[in-house]
């Protein structure tokens, strides 16, 4: 019954230390893709000025950065994955088999959720397509 009572303790701080580890790195991968983003800072303050061609690739960079996003998270998961835990081997816990090893949602929400560049241009997007589907709208009736 102890060894239960262990393992599952120990499985808890594993747990953090993984949540712990995963935060960091979204933290520290955020503010260097915010300072190595170059972006037209009037994005948003311009939207409405910008032509159609311009709105496009617009919405092509945002679609570019989220997949910038997706690949940084796949090598993420991967790198945390080969960081040892001091909780291995504890109570016969294995820190390989960690599910939240694997799964790495706290780093998907920090890393998309701190960018500070990437949430600027999805709300100029917004307005891109906004503005081109009231014109599509309006042409039509």
């Amino acid at each position: 019954m102890f060894d239960n009572l262990g393992f599952r303790f120990i499985k808890v701080l594993d747990i953090g230390y993984t949540t712990v580890m995963y935060f960091l790195l979204a933290i520290v991968i955020a503010i260097l893709l915010d300072k190595l983003h170059i972006t037209n800072k009037n994005t948003v303050d311009n939207a409405e000025q910008e032509n159609d061609n311009m709105s496009f690739m617009e919405i092509m960079n945002v679609l570019g950065v989220i997949w910038l996003n997706g690949i940084i998270i796949y090598f993420a998961r991967n790198i945390i994955e080969l960081v040892p835990s001091p909780f291995n081997n504890i109570y016969g816990f294995k820190h390989s088999k960690l599910h939240e090893l694997k799964s790495a949602f706290v780093f998907d929400f920090v890393l998309l959720n701190y960018q500070k560049v990437l949430h600027t241009q999805i709300i100029s997007s917004i307005k891109t397509v906004n503005k081109v589907l009231q014109r599509m709208f309006i042409t039509n009736v």
